[in-house]
């Protein structure tokens, strides 16, 4: 069973695009560039090709490592880019390097096995999102 912990976003009311983000025990400033932000952090697409990134990577680890693997260092690079006149219009591109002393049939599996990373499916499947308000209620006109 997975721990829920919430990832926030705060905007102090300052009048710029600069974010305070948590997510899990990590804190860190989202923004976007200039000239509309002061590119002091990554950007929201950036963020969700960032958890597309780490969740490829951490997948091909722990399916590896379970099968005893000699997979050395991975890197995963995701680039994002939107599209209007492409269905979907959002397009993630992932790049994966491996190192270790795999055949290629091992190297073939592992590709197919970042297929099933959770936020590959999550990405590609689509996602449900509730929303609550809350906050002190606006005075009656």
């Amino acid at each position: 069973m997975s721990t829920r912990r919430a990832s926030t976003a705060l905007d102090h009311g300052g009048g710029g695009l600069q974010l305070v983000m948590t997510a899990g025990p990590a804190g860190f400033v989202a923004d976007q560039p200039a000239p509309a932000g002061l590119d002091l952090g990554p950007t929201p697409h950036e963020i969700v090709a960032a958890g597309l990134a780490a969740c490829t990577a951490q997948t091909l680890r722990l399916y590896a490592a379970r099968k005893g693997w000699a997979l050395g260092r991975v890197e995963v690079s995701v680039t994002s880019s939107t599209d209007a006149a492409a269905d979907p219009p959002e397009h993630f591109e992932r790049t994966i390097s491996l190192d270790g002393e795999l055949d290629e049939a091992q190297r073939a599996r592992l590709l197919q096995i970042a297929e099933a990373c959770p936020i590959h499916k999550l990405l590609t499947r689509g996602a449900s999102v509730g929303t609550t308000l809350t906050g002190p209620p606006l005075p009656a006109a």
